[in-house]
């Protein structure tokens, strides 16, 4: 999966939560049609990219869908480490 992208690390927790129990088919399916997004242009409107408050402060969130979401962090060099995929509330 990681190999066809430029800009986006994938942790081993991000990768755990996208092959959990917890995502159907289709939820994959619109999370990696969110991750190509992210990784071509971040600023597309249909991903909502927004910086994360409270105890998640320092990360990012990305809108797969209206109920899923990416959570990532800022590197250097326009990169993006991938922390989890979830039900957008789910932690």
């Amino acid at each position: 999966m990681a190999a066809a992208y430029r800009s986006l690390d994938f942790t081993e927790t991000f990768l755990e939560t996208f092959v959990s129990k917890d995502l159907t088919a289709a939820d994959r399916a619109a999370i990696l049609k969110a991750l190509r997004l992210l990784d071509e242009d971040e600023r597309h409107r249909s991903l909502r990219v927004h910086k994360l408050e409270g105890d998640r402060q320092g990360s990012w969130s990305a809108s797969a869908s209206m109920t899923l979401r990416v959570t990532f962090e800022r590197l250097d060099g326009g990169r993006k480490r991938l922390l989890t995929c979830s039900k957008h509330y789910d932690r």
